[in-house]
């Protein structure tokens, strides 16, 4: 996209860094305990969550630079209910390392939290930590004279107030955009970003952040509901056919390097004749 270019916005292992705020999606703390005690699946996801984020820090302080702010698009925990044993001692624990990366250190003011769908008793463990809950989240940009404004939300419901004419891009988590991608030998899914625009401001999606919820496959979005038997269109505050104009964006993060694959409306199209 064209517009994209001044706003400073730098791909990372699925998350984006914004001038020096870190953007980190979905993470659903506590997701493996429905699989607990099954030997198939090993009890690890906040170890490879906190090894994921190390890596990107260790990554961007070669690159000297200093992460003054995170933002989390929402579903910090997995459970809707009351937060489980394990939701509680993990969730702090994550906190507690990102207020050993974040500069100045300890600074919990600027560890930001966006409500999720999946959030709604997670401010009893906030307040350990002295973190709020917001339902969306504001941070301006100055371009010369002008300043245009960024909004954070988690993509299960819009605010009117973050369509303002200020506004020039709009973060969301929550879909957990992932491809297929076909050859003739093989196919293999990767978490990839959407980038696009929509009522005339641009778009970022991101992927989840935790490798035990990998994604929902785009090549089926006119199919799939989150596992549940709702119109696609009711949970995502953007409706299929604006996100089919959206273009797929796959990170590689050994290369530290983003590949283009189009429009997803393409890419479904190509699948669909392969």
């Amino acid at each position: 996209m064209k517009n994209q270019k001044n706003l400073e916005i730098k791909f990372l292992h699925d998350c984006l860094l914004i001038k020096n705020i870190l953007v980190i999606g979905d993470l659903h703390i506590g997701y493996e305990e429905q699989f607990h005690g099954k030997a198939i699946f090993p009890r690890a996801q906040l170890e490879e969550i906190i090894e994921k984020l190390k890596e990107v820090f260790d990554y961007l302080e070669k690159e000297k630079i200093r992460v003054k702010k995170i933002v989390l698009l929402g579903d910090v925990k997995h459970y809707f209910g009351e937060p489980t044993k394990i939701e509680w001692r993990e969730t702090l624990e994550f906190f507690d390392f990102l207020k050993s990366r974040i500069f100045p250190k300890k600074k919990t003011d600027n560890i930001i939290v966006i409500k999720g769908n999946h959030d709604n008793i997670l401010k009893p463990i906030l307040r350990k930590r002295n973190i709020s809950l917001k339902n969306y989240y504001c941070v301006k940009i100055k371009e010369g004279k002008k300043s245009r404004k960024i909004y954070f939300l988690h993509g299960n419901k819009l605010f009117k107030q973050c369509l303002d004419s200020q506004t020039a891009v709009l973060i969301f988590g929550h879909l957990h955009p992932a491809i297929t991608l076909y050859d003739s030998y093989k196919n293999e899914k990767y978490k990839c970003f959407l980038i696009g625009k929509w009522k005339e401001k641009i778009v970022y999606i991101l992927p989840s952040f935790s490798s035990v919820s990998f994604g929902y496959d785009l090549n089926d979005i006119d199919n799939f509901s989150n596992g549940r038997s709702v119109n696609k269109d009711k949970f995502f505050v953007i409706p299929n056919k604006d996100l089919k104009n959206f273009e797929v964006i796959i990170y590689n993060n050994k290369e530290k390097k983003r590949y283009n694959f189009g429009f997803l409306k393409k890419l479904i199209n190509k699948n669909i004749i392969r």
